[in-house]
């Protein structure tokens, strides 16, 4: 059997509390998504990942909190990008920002065509005004994001099946968390359903889906003091066995890093 070659590729530029920005990219068009680093290292990115900056359509912002946004005044001022969110998220960022109405792109539920690839929005579970969720179709390829949720619905995991790439959030160890520097309010936080995800229910979440061949997954958002990559990467080892005892499809696990890209679904785009 031959491989489907992936007609998308997922770059995590950066990944944590300090900052988050993807970049999903076809053969012709480009989405950031997030632009919670500054302006200069997405622009970096871009030009390191050869990816020309007339190929990006917009930005697609998953919710208003610091980590996700601080780079976008500069991104519209610089780039001239509209920004891509929901109406709520929309007029948090106005409100902050001060920039107008005409600088946003808003989502509904439907999908909507954004330069040759196809995107999905959904809801999320966050302490936010309205977090979503992605999923980006290219021709037979599916990518999708999904991070910053407290708890993961059987709705999310219909958006989720058949993902060809997937950045999945592993936010936190559980014994990490509890004797872990945070404050007892914080950990409440993190661990409530609008929180984010734990090491073991990223895993949950993964073991539960329909796997294409060859899916590829980047582990992303993952504390710098509630949890570790040896422990992500012995948890998806785990997995990894448990899935070829039970002969299923598998997967190749990476992880995304605050400063370093991460990069799945790589082709030959000419």
């Amino acid at each position: 059997m031959t491989t489907k070659e992936k007609e998308l590729e997922v770059h995590v530029v950066a990944s944590g509390s300090k900052g988050n920005c993807t970049i999903i990219r076809s053969s012709h068009s480009a989405v950031i998504v997030d632009a919670g680093i500054s302006c200069r290292r997405i622009t970096n990115a871009l030009q390191d990942l050869e990816i020309p900056k007339h190929m990006v359509e917009g930005i697609v912002i998953t919710h208003e909190h610091s980590d996700h946004i601080a780079g976008v005044p500069q991104m519209i001022k610089q780039m001239g990008l509209p920004i891509i969110t929901r109406p709520n998220t929309a007029r948090r960022l106005m409100d902050k920002f001060s920039v107008s109405a005409e600088c946003f792109q808003t989502l509904g539920t439907k999908e909507v065509t954004i330069g040759d690839m196809v995107l999905q929005p959904f809801s999320t579970s966050h302490d936010a005004v309205d977090p979503i969720g992605i999923t980006c179709y290219k021709g037979q390829t599916k990518a999708a994001l999904l991070t910053d949720t407290g708890m993961v619905s059987k709705e999310m995991l219909e958006h989720l099946h058949d993902t060809d790439l997937l950045v999945l959030e592993a936010n936190y160890d559980e014994h990490m968390l509890l004797y872990g520097p945070y404050s007892p309010d914080l950990k409440r936080r993190v661990k409530s359903h609008a929180g984010h995800l734990c090491n073991m229910t990223a895993m949950k979440v993964l073991s539960a889906l329909r796997r294409p061949k060859n899916m590829e997954v980047i582990f992303a958002h993952r504390s710098e003091q509630n949890n570790s990559l040896h422990l992500v990467e012995q948890l998806s080892e785990r997995l990894l066995k448990w899935c070829k005892t039970q002969g299923q499809m598998g997967f190749t696990a990476y992880h995304g890093d605050p400063k370093e890209y991460t990069s799945i679904g790589i082709s030959n785009h000419t």
